[in-house]
């Protein structure tokens, strides 16, 4: 096991594969919602979609927690018809809400098939009565972008928990998302990112510049092990080549941050 030193002392663990990494992810948020439960009486998880948690939200569902005390929301959303297949809350409930016990948690879909401007606005209202997040789950695409905030687009810099996206780089353009501002300010950050494709952003994120992904706080890394690359905006002296491997989990809690590495065939 390899391992990095984030600001605040956090770790990367390493994984042989997608179903290690997806065993090991869920063990780890299953330890995050137990001490969130233990300190609160309820706790809010924002969710991702995507292949990578798919797998974790299977996992999941078979987990024994008190799900009556969860409020479960997303990041972002696709603004497509209500049961779409693309959908992430389709997702939701094909996975994790297919087991009894996660059907108790109150979840709180994005209302996507009313469009961006209407859904964003209405989802914001929603946040209201959740509180705070507790803890969020991500992802990376290949151009850096986290949730959907792409990098260049002005919904990176509106100050509104939830924004409208009218342009995503691949269809359907209109999205809604939370914004910059209250990801930023989530107690907790889990970032699931996988994939050799992802590898540029990475080194580039290593290099010191600016994506999505980084702003909301998957950097500032700094090396301790001789095998792998930082991923922040601070270069270790001693970095290697990020050769056959990308980031799989970032946690972060405020400045503490951990990842988990996947082995890429």
């Amino acid at each position: 096991m390899q391992t990095f030193l984030w600001k605040d002392h956090g770790r990367v663990y390493l994984y042989p594969d997608s179903e290690s990494l997806a065993l090991g992810a869920t063990e780890h948020l299953v330890q995050i919602l137990r001490r969130g439960l233990a300190q609160a009486p309820r706790f809010h998880w924002v969710l991702a979609g995507g292949k990578t948690p798919a797998a974790c939200y299977r996992q999941m569902a078979r987990e024994v927690l008190d799900w009556q005390r969860l409020d479960l929301s997303l990041g972002d959303e696709r603004c497509l018809p209500v049961d779409h297949p693309e959908r992430n809350d389709t997702l939701i409930r094909n996975t994790l809400l297919q087991a009894e016990g996660p059907r108790l948690a109150r979840f709180e879909p994005m209302r996507a098939e009313w469009g961006a401007e209407v859904g964003s606005a209405h989802h914001a209202q929603v946040l209201e009565t959740l509180g705070g997040i507790d803890l969020v789950l991500l992802g990376m695409g290949e151009d850096g972008h986290t949730a959907s905030l792409f990098p260049g687009h002005a919904s990176l810099l509106s100050q509104a928990p939830v924004v409208p996206e009218y342009s995503a780089p691949k269809p359907p353009p209109e999205r809604i998302s939370l914004g910059l501002t209250l990801l930023q300010q989530a107690r907790r950050r889990v970032f699931l990112v996988t994939g050799g494709s992802k590898r540029a952003i990475l080194q580039a994120l290593d290099q010191g510049q600016r994506f999505p992904v980084g702003q909301v706080g998957a950097g500032d890394a700094q090396e301790t092990g001789s095998s792998i690359r930082t991923l922040g905006s601070r270069r270790s002296k001693n970095s290697a080549s990020f050769v056959g491997r990308a980031i799989s989990i970032i946690e972060g809690q405020g400045g503490l941050a951990k990842a988990c590495t996947e082995q890429i065939p």
